[in-house]
């Protein structure tokens, strides 16, 4: 096959495989509205209409975005004004046939008919198929419905708050709607709609109400919910909480929890109660640690980071920067980097020097580029990892030293040493291939030669390609530095990697095709 048409293939499967033409759409629509339409019909137009039916999916929003598109919010926004919509939605949305209801479902999200929700909400009650009812509710989510207790009991019907698809939509919908539908249900007899209600609450305007009725259910519900709604207490930020907490505080199915709502507490009564608690504690203990670092309070993280030096710690103590933004703020930036300069532990400063993560002054980046000597392998990763984007003259200048020395180097480094540029050590990466035979330095020395590749690495590249058994991200490498050598001896090598990996997927199949497209003379067309 022509390396053209090939190329040509793959995009064409590529694109199809997510083609969404609305006029195709209508087509399959006319089709759906036969009273035989099958449930094997309907995962068709799953298949074939996905940001059409589904654009409010993660799934379909996450796949478009890999692919550079924007998706329509409401992309049948238009349809549902023409005749065939109009004439034939009603009898979709009551049809006997479940896959009708679905599609109807479907495309009544999709087309934003705010019409229909009274037959939605409606539905919702009388559906009996579990998947039926599933789409009738995510069709009024999607629509941004105020008919929030309607849905709340829907909720606590049908949805696993375990592995929660629902739930994060619906707390999407009109904050003061929200709010009183909490309000009605926090005291109901079911326990999944009281721990349901306490966790709205945390998603709306704190007032002397909600803060009454949450602090009421800590005292009062079963020890195994009092944390959802301590949880809503901490993430609203209320205050005078000792006098509720304190007949449970040492309870260790709560203490993390309450730790973290007095440390949130805006009563200085409260954050006092725990530094009261680390004063009396040799080795702070990891709750303790944890709630000073997830605080929305500033000083308090800034105690913590004082904490990791001034005071003994629980050894391997692990923590992340995940949930908490407030690392990155420039009011902080002192404080870390006198820790970093203080601190020995190498778990402790692994984990702390991501805290300087797009720093560009000059004191963290002299910090950081003191790390990438640190005798911790660890220390020097990620302090070389947080050092992407630097282009410091300083940092620049000790790069190539650091990759030589076998007791300093670290992969990180290669990514720093091709980010700026510096294309002069192909003979230390040809070495640290031939004689480190770890994946993860063969990947990296391959990457850097095939970045910077000269004509005498052909061979290196072609006999990585001739193994059958060799890694595939090294291949891609590989492929890659040929295509930037235009050698054109080595296309039937990539055109037959290409195939092979065209077989798995077909994304997969790009690195050698692009460097099929770089190698261009009439070999690679032909």
């Amino acid at each position: 096959m022509r390396i053209i048409y090939l190329a040509f293939f793959i995009l064409l499967k590529s694109l199809s495989s997510y083609a969404q033409d609305v006029q195709d759409f209508k087509v399959d629509f006319n089709k759906a509205l036969d009273e035989n339409f099958s449930e094997e019909e309907l995962n068709g137009i799953f298949e074939k209409y996905a940001e059409i039916i589904t654009p409010h999916s993660d799934i379909t929003r996450l796949t478009a975005g890999l692919k550079g598109e924007a998706i329509d919010i409401y992309p049948l926004n238009k349809f549902k004004k023409e005749k065939l919509y109009t004439d034939n939605i009603n009898k979709l949305i009551n049809s006997s046939n479940s896959n009708q209801r679905i599609l109807a479902y479907l495309v009544i999200a999709a087309s934003d008919d705010i019409s229909q929700e009274s037959n939605l909400l409606s539905k919702i009650v009388s559906e009996k198929e579990k998947g039926n009812l599933i789409w009738a509710g995510m069709a009024l989510l999607y629509l941004k419905t105020n008919h929030t207790t309607a849905l709340f009991d829907f909720l606590v019907e049908n949805e696993d708050f375990g592995d929660a698809h629902m739930l994060p939509l619906y707390v999407l919908l009109d904050k003061d709607s929200l709010q009183q539908t909490a309000y009605l249900r926090i005291d109901n007899e079911n326990v999944k709609a009281r721990v349901l209600a306490a966790q709205i609450l945390s998603q709306t305007q704190l007032n002397s109400k909600t803060e009454v009725l949450l602090k009421k259910a800590v005292r009062e519900w079963d020890i195994q919910i009092k944390g959802y709604a301590i949880y809503s207490i901490k993430e609203l930020r209320i205050g005078d909480l000792l006098e509720t907490f304190r007949p449970f505080i040492d309870d260790p199915q709560l203490q993390g929890i309450i730790y973290e709502a007095l440390a949130n507490s805006p009563t200085m009564a409260d954050r006092a109660y725990l530094l009261d608690l680390v004063g009396k504690q040799d080795t702070v203990s990891t709750k303790l640690l944890n709630c000073f670092l997830d605080s929305k309070n500033v000083e308090n993280i800034k105690y913590w980071i004082k904490l990791l030096y001034s005071k003994a710690i629980p050894k391997k103590y692990y923590f992340s920067f995940t949930h908490q933004p407030l690392i990155y703020s420039d009011s902080i930036l002192g404080d870390l980097q006198i820790a970093l300069e203080k601190i020995n532990d190498p778990d402790i400063l692994s984990g702390l020097v991501r805290s300087l993560e797009h720093r560009r002054d000059d004191r963290s980046t002299s910090i950081l580029t003191g790390f990438l000597n640190n005798e911790n392998e660890t220390v020097r990763y990620w302090a070389a990892f947080t050092l992407k984007g630097n282009h410091s003259s300083l940092l620049v200048g000790k790069l190539p030293k650091l990759i030589k020395n076998v007791s300093t180097r670290t992969v990180a480094i290669t990514d720093l040493l091709i980010e700026n540029n510096v294309d002069s050590l192909q003979t230390v990466f040809e070495d640290i291939y031939k004689t480190d035979k770890t994946l993860e330095w063969r990947r990296s020395s391959i990457e850097y030669l095939a970045n910077f590749p000269k004509a005498y690495d052909r061979d290196i590249f072609r006999k990585i390609l001739q193994d059958e058994n060799e890694d595939s991200f090294i291949k891609r490498d590989a492929a890659s530095g040929l295509g930037k050598l235009k050698d054109r001896t080595s296309i039937d090598l990539i055109v037959t990697e290409c195939r092979q990996e065209c077989a798995g997927s077909d994304f997969n199949a790009q690195p050698f095709l692009v460097a099929l497209a770089m190698i261009k003379g009439p070999e690679a067309k032909g």
